[in-house]
């Protein structure tokens, strides 16, 4: 459960839908289908009746509810006497419009009416949809979104952030499961197809790596525990989306020099797994670090050009690399460091040897790195057997 916190002073009220209303008098008949339908999609344990909706509307609470084809489809609540929003609910078939934020806003609108200056809510660690809303609307505290693999750079990443004090939601996406794309078309022709090709053989081991790291995690970074969210394992395909994976395509296939090069000066392609990542972050909508290490060379100099405090700014990107805006979405703050850098960090900060236990091979042997595929090559130290 994670507690949000909404200051009002300086929030201006944000124009609402029609169809958002508050009510006073509960509908017996609408409210209780619309309570069947929710124990049916979700089956909450703390679910309140009809009853119990009457008799919050005597000690004044606000009940908004939002009505399509003669039925609710979603509501909200305040509890006006704790100042706190609660119970956030839209039918599965009239989500993506955007109904969160008009039962979120319509609230909001209200409390400052009625010059309240601060609300707050909670929101279960599972609950991702209001999850995003609060971070969307700016309340805090803001949530640190990052992929986790369980391995080098990742890790560090998420220790980093942790140690700063922030709430951090790490991001697995199973490659067990087919997600589609660009880098599952066998017809096309990857760049470094002998060991860059899908799907990766080393999922049960970092699912396993970080649920290790975790608890090693809480054990040497203080408030960790609070800190560190239930990982977001996305074990579902993400979206197809046919223009991300035509801009992928281009950037390891079209394009004959090479865009950019590596510490060592090895030519490198934009890496196929892009287009995973880049789906994702279309489909969810979050603003999600990518936790990479430096690079360099002409293309990757462009990026740089257009990143402000780690952020896109796609306004600024050259005309002939325009299609690079579908990186808006991501930040880079560790972009500056290589990983000899992040293992100095970690010794300066005590935790170096969480970094040992990393993992970092896509195809293992018996459960053992292979040292022979792109990560293992890219590895400046070993990677120890759990303990």
């Amino acid at each position: 459960m994670i507690k949000f916190y909404f200051d009002l002073i300086g929030y201006k009220e944000h124009k609402v839908i029609e169809q958002v209303k508050r009510i006073k008098v509960i509908n017996n008949t609408k409210l209780q289908s619309g309570i069947d339908e929710f124990n049916r999609q979700l089956n909450w344990d703390n679910m309140w009746t009809v009853d119990d909706a009457k008799k919050r509307l005597e000690n004044n609470w606000w009940f908004y509810v939002i009505e399509e084809d003669n039925k609710y489809i979603g509501w909200a609540w305040f509890d006006t006497p704790n100042k706190q929003f609660c119970n956030l609910y839209v039918h599965k078939d009239y989500r993506d419009r955007g109904y969160g934020k008009e039962l979120t806003y319509k609230r909001l609108n209200e409390c400052k009416r009625r010059d309240i200056q601060n609300v707050w809510m909670e929101v279960d660690d599972w609950n991702k949809p209001e999850q995003k809303i609060t971070q969307e609307l700016g309340w805090s505290p803001k949530i640190e979104y990052t992929f986790w693999t369980g391995g080098y750079d990742s890790t560090f990443y998420v220790i980093k952030l942790l140690l700063e004090k922030k709430l951090v939601q790490p991001i697995y996406i199973d490659d067990r499961v087919n997600h589609g794309g660009y880098h599952k078309n066998s017809l096309i022709e990857q760049r470094e197809k002998e060991n860059y090709l899908y799907p990766r053989k080393c999922t049960e081991i970092e699912l396993e790596r970080m649920d290790w790291l975790r608890e090693k995690i809480y054990e040497v970074i203080p408030d960790s525990k609070k800190l560190l969210l239930e990982t977001m394992v996305i074990d579902k395909p993400i979206k197809e989306d046919e223009h991300i994976s035509k801009i992928v395509e281009k950037y390891n296939e079209w394009i004959p020099e090479t865009v950019y090069k590596n510490k060592y000066g090895k030519n490198k392609w934009l890496p196929v797994q892009t287009d995973i990542l880049l789906r994702f972050q279309k489909q969810f909508g979050l603003k999600v670090e990518f936790p990479i290490e430096h690079i360099e060379g002409e293309w990757y100099e462009i990026i740089d050009d257009i990143i402000v405090d780690g952020n896109i700014d796609v306004s600024e990107l050259p005309e002939e690399h325009k299609d690079l805006e579908v990186f808006s979405g991501f930040t880079c703050s560790i972009r500056d460091l290589y990983k000899e850098d992040i293992l100095e960090i970690a010794k300066k900060e005590g935790y170096e040897e969480l970094l040992y236990y990393t993992w970092s091979c896509w195809y293992p042997i018996d459960g053992k790195p292979c040292n022979k595929c792109k990560v293992c090559e890219d590895r400046i130290i070993e990677c120890k057997e759990l303990q």
